[in-house]
Parts: C-alpha cells; structure tokens; sequence
C-alpha cells in the first residue's frame, strides 16, 4: 500500500507540471497552440490532450 507521504508527493508533482504545461499556453494565439513545433506535427495543444487523457485513464483505473 503507498503511504501518505508517496501520495502527496505525486499529487504535488502533477500538479507542479500541470500548472507549468498551462503556463506554456497561456497568453498564446490559437495558431500558435495549434502550430506543429517538430517535423512530427506534435504541438503544444496536442501535448496538453496527451497528458488528460493519460491522467484520466491512469486515475480511472487506479
């Protein structure tokens, strides 16, 4: 079983990157959200999708 410090130490992780990837975009044009930055076409608004769906499923299942 985790314990309570593991806990708090992960839920203040996610939130510390949640904060800083919501920081990337703030103030950014919905182009500049949109616009591939690697010859991938992976963007920031993509980036963001990623991380909540990944978050979700994982905190679905656990």
């Amino acid at each position: 079983m985790i314990d309570e410090f593991a806990k708090d130490n992960l839920h203040g992780r996610l939130r510390r990157d949640r904060k800083a990837l919501l920081w990337k975009l703030d103030g950014l044009s919905e182009y500049d959200a949109r616009r591939p930055l690697t010859a991938t076409g992976t963007n920031l608004l993509g980036l963001v999708k990623h991380v909540a769906t990944v978050e979700a499923r994982y905190f679905g299942e656990v």
